[in-house]
């Protein structure tokens, strides 16, 4: 398990899950700021230079995240969101 779960990460038993608000199509692949999703969670921004088409940027937030938390692809999972900007993504133990 974690010892350091990330402070706006819920803990769960399989790692830890959070929310993203997704921005395709940017300028470079960068983790930005916290905002406010629509149910009133909140949400790290993540940014990626890949398209929405074709599961692409999608492939790209995993592997931004992954190095983010220091983790193989394999061990972070987009649980929902698939074709929204705001996705709950899963990071395994």
């Amino acid at each position: 398990m974690f010892e350091d779960i990330p402070s706006f990460a819920q803990k769960n038993s399989e790692g830890f899950c959070f929310w993203v608000k997704a921005t395709p199509k940017a300028a470079k692949n960068r983790i930005g700021s916290w905002v406010d999703g629509a149910m009133g969670q909140k949400m790290l921004k993540v940014y990626v230079t890949a398209p929405p088409a074709d599961n692409l940027a999608n492939l790209a937030i995993i592997e931004i995240l992954a190095d983010y938390f220091h983790k193989p692809k394999s061990k972070v999972q987009i649980v929902s969101g698939l074709t929204t900007r705001e996705k709950r993504i899963q990071v395994f133990s």
